[in-house]
């Protein structure tokens, strides 16, 4: 590109300040009149980064106008940068197909390393010593054509889905809104003494360890959760079938079974009523609580407000019966709540009230990951003949 005096005049100048502000510098030992990219030093960043000269211009020109809204959404005049994640990192991310011309002649793309962001980061002090302020973010960016067609925020956030639904059909790939904070300081002797506490072994495989793998992917808290459910909808007829198998076991080793009576022949009918009901998706989940997993060792990871509305905030094991019976009733009740409500579309859900709060969903994955990873190893530790299929 060849670039005017205005335009050399206006790199240095913008160059100058970002300096002074935020320490980002370019590593152009001065700007020639034929220049096509230019090189970005960020603070912390391992290598510097290669931009378009074309793009850096059009940055630039309305730097002045910049806005940090939040940690997800930065703009100028006529550009919105917002911080996203995808489903996968393809190379195709970062190539450029994604531009599309839209209504009004209003740009959309997906982006890597944006500039405004990591701006933004910078100022914020949203890096660390391995964690840069630019390079580890994608970005959504919305170009318009002047300041006068610029969207509503929430008028932008539809076009923006629309945006991502036609990605998704496209290209199996899914993109959601995230932040720039960045993550805790990597703690490195942390980190060691945790893998100290690896095992030395590791359990013979079942189908529930991927349903398991899956939940610890890079899902919304919603998919986390529903994943976690489907671990115990896995194991949980298998844990059914054993409690239903013992008791008809007793029932045909009492002594009145060499009398077969009508009465005794009615009570196998009642046993085989109670298995049938016990196989609804609600008792099914009820079964494994406690059964399966030591519910007293990871029940404070449950959120408090949820705890609280159970009536029995911290269980211990010498908590009464009753109370211990009344928390995992409610709790499989709440679990199953949550999954429906997951599952099943707004238009047609009518909420029960005990459905886990949104904002508390993060919590009860933390009580899921740990009961679900019991479970996993619980079910291997079952002896061959009582593996049920």
């Amino acid at each position: 590109m060849t670039l005017k005096k205005k335009d050399i005049k206006l790199l240095e100048t913008v160059f100058e300040e970002l300096e002074v502000k935020y320490g980002i510098k370019h590593n152009n030992d001065y700007f020639e009149e034929e220049t096509d990219t230019i090189y970005f030093e960020f603070p912390r960043e391992f290598e510097d980064i290669e931009y378009e000269v074309e793009e850096v211009l059009g940055i630039f020109s309305e730097i002045d106008t910049l806005e940090i809204h939040d940690l997800n959404r930065v703009t100028t005049d006529t550009i919105t940068q917002r911080a996203v994640t995808a489903s996968e990192v393809d190379p195709f991310l970062y190539l450029g197909f994604f531009s599309q011309v839209v209504i009004n002649n209003i740009h959309l793309k997906i982006i890597d390393s944006p500039i405004l962001i990591g701006i933004a980061a910078t100022e914020k002090d949203e890096y660390t010593k391995y964690y840069p302020p630019c390079s580890p973010h994608i970005a959504v960016q919305v170009d318009y054509p002047n300041k006068e067609s610029r969207l509503s925020v929430e008028g932008e956030e539809k076009l923006i889905t629309s945006f991502f639904f036609e990605i998704a059909h496209s290209y199996k790939t899914s993109f959601k809104f995230t932040t720039f904070e960045h993550p805790e300081e990597f703690d490195e002797e942390a980190f060691e003494e945790k893998v100290k506490n690896l095992p030395n072994s590791i359990e013979e495989y079942n189908e529930g360890m991927d349903l398991f793998i899956k939940a610890n992917q890079s899902l919304s808290q919603d998919l986390k959760f529903l994943t976690y459910y489907k671990v115990f909808e896995y194991f949980a007829p298998y844990y059914s079938k054993l409690d239903a198998f013992e008791a008809m076991r007793k029932k045909l080793d009492s002594s009145n079974a060499n009398d077969l009576s009508a009465y005794f022949i009615s009570t196998i009918f009642d046993l085989t009523k109670e298995y049938d009901e016990s196989l609804r998706d609600k008792e099914l989940i009820k079964s494994l609580i406690d059964n399966t997993f030591d519910l007293v060792d990871i029940y404070k990871s449950l959120p408090l407000y949820m705890r609280k509305w159970m009536k029995v905030e911290n269980l211990e094991y010498k908590t009464k019966k009753e109370a211990k019976d009344r928390v995992i009733n409610s709790l499989g009740n709440i679990l199953y709540a949550t999954r429906n409500e997951i599952v099943h579309a707004k238009s047609n859900f009518n909420p029960t009230g005990i459905e886990c709060r949104t904002e508390e969903l993060e919590q009860l994955n933390e009580f899921m990951h740990m009961a679900c990873y019991s479970t996993i190893k619980w079910y291997n530790r079952l002896p061959k003949h009582l593996k049920i299929t």
